[in-house]
């Protein structure tokens, strides 16, 4: 499986045009092969159990809010199909320049995922 994942900050007035978007664009995903497109919206960031929350990471401004969007894959070659087939979609094209007026796309963080692992992993790790 292959992720991407993408938080973004959006202001409060812009936030249904922005779920808009990112559904629409999801859906174009979708429709070019993308297995799975989701919109979350931010309930608890400042950390549990004594760990750190994305507010530790991310300064969020009063009138703001946090969304993670993701798009799920098979795997690299699938994702990068994907992204080839929607190049040649005129309505994604005109939604990413669109979302470029509503968010602050220098301050969005993107980020990919990918239940393979790249790098050998010790098989003589033992769990006590």
């Amino acid at each position: 499986m292959y992720t991407v994942i993408c938080i973004f900050r959006v202001k409060k007035k812009d936030l249904s045009l922005f779920i808009k978007i990112a559904e629409k664009s999801g859906d174009i995903l979708q429709s070019h092969g993308a297995l799975d497109h989701h919109i979350f919206f931010a309930e608890e960031l400042t950390g549990r159990q004594g760990s750190m929350g994305l507010l530790n990471f991310i300064e969020v401004e009063e009138g703001e809010e946090l969304l993670l969007g993701q798009s799920f894959f098979k795997n690299e070659q699938h994702y990068h199909e994907v992204l080839k087939d929607t190049g040649s979609d005129d309505m994604i094209h005109y939604l990413d320049a669109y979302i470029k007026d509503i968010v602050e796309m220098n301050r969005v963080v993107t980020s990919i995922f990918s239940s393979e692992q790249k790098s050998p992993v010790s098989e003589d790790t033992e769990i006590s």
